[in-house]
């Protein structure tokens, strides 16, 4: 019994440090699901979401201080939590703050720096950069995740990634905050190399100005192109394994008749076979079943071994 005691009591400790900082919002027991696209998940235990960088990096040091380990939720997609919940959830939909330049005085044919925080939502930002006639992201549209959830798995599509505009990435770790330049930054497919016990909490782009007519034309011929080959609407979580180096992660889930598997509501979409759709109330057992059976048929007709896009969220305790 001691040890559950210490165990307490310095979970007492850690929670009564957290309320003390300005600008951290903190909350027990949150549901976790309907955060999520999956809409999968159980609770978090204690749920953090500061309003500030300043709040994000206090929040760091305290987790830090008492050895507390903790999530990192931005948008919620890519993401497949336990029906069990976790922990400890950091969130960073607060952080929004937006920088923009007096756009009317910056019309040449010069990039434009735009600093967003990491909570805002990709799709916003491509929003607004359309209609500020601002080129470099329109090839991600339709992609549900935030700032700097795209920027830590280096979102991409259509032919390119987001790290093709990035001019340099805000880390921030526990007490302080350090700005990255692209020239240091290790960008890699469907990964942002990060230092230890950081977090990217903003990043600056680098667009080029472009038609409005142009670049609403070429999102909605993207979009077009999503809806056709995609289970867009659909409670999903975006594409389930990275493409191997070569080759298709949907080709080779289709190539071994993997299309419209089912375990109770989990099931892979006819559409798209690197998608798993949730038809009604998925758990988290069906999903992972699901993605375990499919890892393993393509590496028994195939020889490769899939890795997960999705993270998974589990905690063993």
């Amino acid at each position: 019994m001691p040890c559950c005691h210490t165990f307490l009591r310095d979970r007492q400790l850690l929670e009564a440090e957290l309320q003390a900082i300005d600008g951290l919002d903190i909350t027990r027991n949150v549901p976790l699901a309907p955060l999520t696209t999956f809409h999968i998940g159980g609770k978090a235990r204690l749920f953090l979401a500061p309003r500030n960088i300043r709040a994000l990096e206090q929040a760091l040091l305290s987790l830090k201080r008492h050895e507390q380990g903790y999530r990192i939720l931005g948008n919620g997609s890519n993401l497949l939590i336990d029906d069990a919940g976790v922990d400890v959830v950091l969130s960073l939909r607060g952080l929004t703050r937006h920088l923009a330049p007096q756009l009317q005085f910056s019309r040449g044919l010069e990039p434009i720096g735009v600093m967003v925080e990491a909570g805002m939502s990709l799709q916003r930002l491509l929003a607004w950069a359309v209609k500020n006639g601002l080129s470099g992201l329109e090839r991600l549209a339709g992609i549900p995740g935030s700032v700097g959830g795209a920027a830590f798995m280096n979102a991409g599509a259509n032919g390119t990634d987001i790290s093709a505009v990035v001019e340099a990435v805000l880390f921030t770790f526990p007490g302080e905050s350090h700005w990255y330049s692209r020239d240091v930054l290790k960008f890699e497919y469907r990964r942002l190399v990060t230092p230890d016990d950081a977090v990217v909490s903003a990043a600056r782009f680098l667009l080029m100005p472009c038609s409005v007519p142009d670049l609403m034309r070429n999102v909605r011929v993207i979009m077009g192109r999503r809806r056709v080959t995609q289970p867009i609407g659909s409670k999903s979580a975006g594409c389930v394994f990275k493409n191997p180096e070569g080759d298709s992660a949907g080709r080779l889930l289709e190539m071994c008749g993997l299309k419209g598997r089912r375990v109770g509501d989990a099931q892979i979409s006819s559409k798209h076979a690197n998608f798993i759709v949730n038809l009604g109330q998925a758990g988290f057992d069906e999903v992972f079943e699901l993605m375990t059976s499919a890892k393993e048929e393509v590496f028994a007709h195939t020889g490769i071994v899939l890795a997960p896009e999705v993270a998974v969220w589990r905690d063993y305790v």
